[in-house]
């Protein structure tokens, strides 16, 4: 009897059957042994002649074999036929199970069972994260794990991408390994090959219970390696580099390996900065009037964001200056001229920044708030915002209109409507609610789609989220996303964007909370990364000659806002902020949609290298680039 301690006290139970009969057998297997050896001793001793006829026996088979002359030789193929009838007599007596028959079972080591002696792919020191390994293709496996990251910029998702075209996976437990194994924990059947199997993600995935995946990028001036240990868990990379943090360092072969954040390049440039107690008191002068003004704004706020809401609970909302009203207005000029006039009239609903856009808005026929009595929330963010248009990315006008497109979102996200943000230098080829609202869709699952910013700096990483363009589902995970951008406004006025400061949030919360993000595709959203990139002009000729069709174009316009694609809808009259004139001289009978737009596109013919209109074909324009050859 085994006696087992439980927390009870004593439990007994009954042995296995044949251990109470391993000493019968043994004996048996002792005295068998014994009779063998003395009968086979016994008859080379003997000599007295010929045997009477029989079968011919093992032994005198033995014996011809080797010789007469060779006893030695004799000896051996006795001492070989025993230990084979051994062998055998002992396979029978023990139920048939022997060493070879695990050859046979490639699932053993699955099932928990004890492997035999074939060499092991990864040694036990680190089978609790690493007991096998197997390859799927990345395609396939991104498919049908879907995480929202991107591939690289003019990547298709059915494109290779060398180098980096398979998943390399490794089971933390026999239980997680594939129903199929061979090579997986051991390098083959035989020891022989040293390859690792290539399964479908499905296949090399089935038995796992849970999937860790990690994302990494190697970079040529780092001479990068990974390193995986087996511990207390993180969701997040510890990274080290062979350079000194202070400011301005840059990466050193000769230095030790440090502790960096992130953001930190190998120029020695540090992109994710902690904000300095300048930008914490910003912000908190931020905080107090959001607080103390909240009430009212949200009192204000409320009617008109439900107006716009309807019956699918969506508002389309748009920041914006008279600066850029221009582009305010070619957006709904080009709405009006495509057939979409009336839904986003309907939908948008403007946050003005001065009452020159507030006037432009009315006149265009959308809805618009702007804090006319001086008391509400956005008075003291927007009243040091200039009329005019950021003259570049990261000013001062540019940052404070970021922080403001913080605050608007969160505003509406907590009033429990699903956001439509977009900025005003976009047009739109089709109606995009209608993509985020079909619940076929398989990117319905995720809570935000944002458009591919095309770059893939470490400030953006992993979605490389364009901030100009996305949508919001209005759930709990959103709204704690958004309440934490606001609370982190130093981050975002340190950074002089807002996108910097999301993207990281994004990462973090996807991970925190189960927060689902997508970057869609350039294809169906491209933006101005397209515009500029020598790999995508077959792709612009096609949008061009009507051969495909995207939901819209983002030009991401700056200082240049004209372009060449036939995209711009807006009379000169209404440019640089002269749409608040022409509003000014309408009655309000009178339309300023009327005044301002065309029905047709007014192309501009600027450079022969870049993606334009057909009628640009054989215009006479200079180049941007040097030595570029024409679009066309």
């Amino acid at each position: 009897m085994v006696t087992i301690r439980n927390g009870n006290g004593y439990k007994s139970r009954q042995s296995p059957l044949w251990i109470a009969y391993l000493p019968h057998l043994l004996s048996v297997f002792i005295v068998a042994s014994v009779s063998f050896y003395g009968g086979v001793l016994l008859g080379m001793q003997m000599n007295s002649g010929p045997p009477p006829a029989a079968p011919e026996s093992p032994t005198k088979s033995l014996r011809a074999e080797s010789g007469n002359n060779n006893d030695k030789d004799f000896n051996a193929r006795v001492q070989a036929e025993v230990e084979r009838r051994l062998a055998t007599e002992l396979e029978h007596r023990l139920g048939g199970k022997t060493k070879n028959d695990n050859n046979n079972n490639n699932n053993n080591s699955k099932h928990g069972k004890k492997n035999d002696d074939r060499p092991r792919r990864f040694p036990e020191t680190i089978s609790k994260f690493a007991t096998g390994a197997s390859l799927t293709a990345k395609n396939e496996f991104l498919s049908a794990f879907d995480y929202g990251i991107p591939k690289p910029p003019s990547k298709r998702e059915h494109e290779s991408d060398p180098g980096k075209d398979d998943v390399l996976i490794l089971y933390g437990s026999t239980k997680a390994l594939p129903d199929i194994n061979t090579g997986i924990v051991y390098t083959d059947e035989n020891g022989n090959d040293t390859s690792l199997r290539h399964m479908s993600a499905q296949e090399a995935t089935k038995n796992c219970g849970g999937l860790n995946i990690i994302f990494t990028d190697t970079h040529g001036d780092i001479h990068q390696c990974t390193a995986i240990v087996g511990n207390y868990e993180s969701y997040h990379i510890q990274r080290w580099l062979r350079i000194k943090p202070q400011k301005g360092s840059k990466l050193d072969a000769s230095l030790p390996l440090t502790p960096v954040g992130r953001g930190l390049q190998t120029n020695g440039l540090d992109k994710f900065e902690a904000p300095s107690d300048k930008y914490a008191l910003q912000n908190q002068a931020l905080l107090q009037t959001y607080f103390s003004r909240i009430d009212d704004t949200i009192a204000s706020l409320k009617p008109m964001a439900q107006s716009c809401a309807g019956s699918d609970n969506t508002v389309i909302v748009m920041v914006c200056n008279t600066g850029q009203s221009d582009l305010l207005i070619n957006f709904i000029c080009s709405a009006q001229a495509r057939g979409f006039g009336d839904i986003v009239k309907k939908k948008v609903l403007v946050f003005a920044t001065d009452k020159g856009v507030l006037d432009i808005a009315h006149g265009l026929g959308l809805n618009a708030f702007y804090d006319e009595k001086g008391h509400q929330l956005f008075c003291q963010i927007f009243e040091k915002m200039p009329e005019k248009e950021a003259r570049r990315y990261g000013d001062q006008a540019f940052t404070q209109m970021m922080y403001a497109k913080v605050v608007t979102v969160q505003l509406i996200n907590r009033l429990g409507h699903d956001v439509l943000f977009q900025d005003v230098d976009l047009v739109w080829y089709k109606n995009p609610l209608a993509f985020f609202h079909d619940e076929t869709n398989p990117l319905y699952a995720f809570d935000m789609l944002f458009q591919d910013d095309g770059a893939r700096s470490l400030r953006y990483a992993p979605y490389s989220a364009n901030t100009g363009f996305y949508y919001v589902r209005n759930n709990d995970k959103t709204k704690f996303l958004f309440r934490s951008l606001l609370y982190l406004g130093d981050m975002v006025l340190s950074m002089t964007s807002h996108q910097q400061a999301l993207a990281a949030l994004l990462d973090e919360h996807s991970s925190l909370t189960g927060l689902r993000v997508k970057t869609l595709s350039g294809v169906d959203f491209p933006g101005g990364y397209h515009y500029h990139r020598k790999k995508e002009i077959g792709f612009l000729k096609d949008i061009v000659q009507g051969k495909h069709v995207p939901y819209l174009m983002h030009m991401s316009w700056t200082t240049n806002k004209k372009n060449q694609m036939g995209l711009w809808y807006t009379n000169k009259s209404c440019e640089a902020g002269e749409g608040v004139t022409v509003a000014n001289y309408l009655s309000d009978s009178e339309g300023l949609g009327a005044a301002c737009c065309t029905a047709e596109p007014l192309i501009t013919c600027h450079f022969k290298d870049k993606p334009s209109s057909e009628q640009c074909k054989d215009v006479s324009a200079p180049t941007i680039d040097k030595d570029a050859k024409s679009f066309w």
